[in-house]
């Protein structure tokens, strides 16, 4: 690999991740607002949240490719290159959707020290604002990575496979198994061997980037990952339907980020992007590699101003709204916060001060 070369298909996944964490957004207050589950507006909002639950599995993928790769030589260097630079934006942002929700939204009246107290316990609890909690997350799973990464660069790739084979069990096809009981009989299984801490959460997302990143699958493999997940992005606004038309209110159970079909839209779409770096590399010219470029290193700012941006001036997708209607309104809306967003972030960039307590200096 070239020193400093951008990795094009990362960028594209964290662009495409990012877009879609705004429409898992923007879609939410249709599909919580309304149980008229045969509405226009209510099946737009289904279908585009459905096919963006890809987007945080492969934020933690796409961390877990990069960061696993680089060479750790203090944890106090890797402290304040790596997590100090998240823990600032977490701490300022906290602040602003506090003081915005409490002041702005809920015309609260605390005084400057009732505030303090609620916004030390909300801060410390991650009830700030609801996407900060990426923030908590990825902290976490940074805080092993000076650890974690000699793990990794010891195994082999069948040492790899093997971990990943276990978190997919554990973690995706238990949980899988375990909702869809509960569906049918309204009991859950608990079978005690499955609770393997190490197997579960979103740290095998994290391993799984790296394994994607570094090794080649076999063709077969590739086709089947592939198809997987084009059947999963047709299948979970269709089966979201279906269990929410039973349980009577929007049921999550494909939403989720362990879910079968949101891990094999994260992984297919991984592959498939990763497959194609050469060509989209040489058929791109330098200009939109250029902007790609940007947007993808504006991506974690995005997400951070996003919400503030859609709160303070997007427009609403009417619960009646026809099909037309609210196709329109929704990529209306979330092309203003993206731009809004994006320009946003960029002329905040023209600061260093502002960059760094904003973003961490990220940018």
């Amino acid at each position: 690999m070239v020193p400093n070369k951008r990795i094009v298909y990362v960028d594209i996944l964290r662009i495409l991740s990012i877009v879609a964490v705004i429409i898992l957004h923007y879609t939410a207050e249709v599909l919580t607002s309304t149980n008229d589950f045969n509405s226009s507006s209510w099946w737009i909002s289904n279908g585009f949240n459905s096919i963006s639950r890809f987007a945080v599995p492969v934020f933690f993928m796409i961390s877990g490719a990069m960061i696993l790769r680089t060479q750790i030589t203090t944890y106090r260097e890797f402290y304040v290159k790596r997590v100090l630079p998240l823990l600032i934006p977490l701490l300022t942002w906290s602040l602003i959707y506090g003081l915005y929700n409490q002041y702005y939204i809920m015309r609260s009246r605390m005084n400057a020290y009732e505030f303090v107290v609620d916004f030390g316990y909300r801060l410390l609890t991650d009830r700030n604002y609801v996407h900060l909690w990426f923030l908590y997350a990825i902290i976490a799973i940074y805080m092993t990575v000076p650890l974690i990464s000699k793990f990794i660069k010891s195994c082999s790739e069948k040492d790899l496979r093997y971990y990943l084979l276990l978190w997919f069990i554990v973690s995706i096809a238990y949980r899988f198994i375990s909702d869809t009981v509960f569906r049918a009989t309204d009991q859950y299984i608990n079978i005690p061997i499955m609770n393997i801490p190490f197997f579960m959460g979103f740290l095998g997302y994290f391993i799984l980037g790296y394994y994607l990143f570094h090794y080649e699958l076999p063709l077969k493999l590739k086709n089947i990952l592939y198809n997987l997940g084009i059947v999963s992005f047709f299948l979970t606004p269709v089966a979201t339907y279906f269990v929410s038309l039973r349980s009577g209110v929007l049921d999550e159970m494909f939403y989720g980020n362990y879910s079968m079909t949101t891990f094999f839209m994260a992984v297919g779409l991984f592959v498939f992007f990763k497959e194609k770096e050469a060509t989209i590399s040489d058929q791109v010219n330098h200009k939109i590699q250029k902007l790609i470029s940007s947007v993808s290193r504006a991506s974690f700012s995005i997400y951070l101003i996003h919400l503030l941006v859609e709160m303070m001036l997007s427009g609403r997708t009417e619960v009646e709204a026809t099909f037309l209607e609210a196709s329109l309104s929704l990529i209306v809306n979330i092309s203003i916060i993206f731009a809004i967003s994006y320009i946003t972030v960029k002329v905040l960039n023209l600061s260093k001060t502002a960059t760094y307590i904003l973003f961490g200096g990220r940018g």
